[in-house]
């Protein structure tokens, strides 16, 4: 399931995985959510992938890799915020082929990874 997360800049999208990931996540909420705001340009992506997340439906696989060869080229920074020592491997593996910027963050790192996702400088 996907959750908005709110309170970020309006080009950032900011949303949390949790139990099975599906294909209707996807098609009713992150891509919907997210091309609507590519139409403004490239947009910033906090990515929370929670400790009660229990995986992707082949279905979500699917949509996940194809809505990313659609629009590699639309995000700036990316920040995915996980635990799942499985999922950093795979970020880390796959991260030279973003077009933009990533960074790998732990669940308790929440607060800086929002806010390098929003530009704000470090240490600010």
């Amino acid at each position: 399931m996907f959750k908005l997360i709110e309170g970020l800049p309006r080009d950032v999208l900011a949303i949390e995985a949790s139990g099975a990931v599906t294909h209707e996540d996807y098609r009713d909420t992150l891509i919907p959510k997210a091309e609507a705001m590519m139409t403004k340009g490239p947009i910033r992506m906090l990515y929370v992938i929670g400790e009660d997340f229990t995986g992707f439906e082949p279905g979500a696989l699917w949509d996940d890799g194809v809505f990313g060869l659609r629009h590699w080229h639309d995000f700036s920074h990316i920040a995915v915020v996980t635990d799942h020592a499985w999922l950093s491997a795979m970020v880390s593996m796959f991260k030279p082929f973003f077009h933009g910027e990533v960074r790998l963050f732990k669940l308790d790192q929440l607060p800086a990874a929002k806010d390098w996702v929003s530009g704000k400088p470090e240490g600010s």
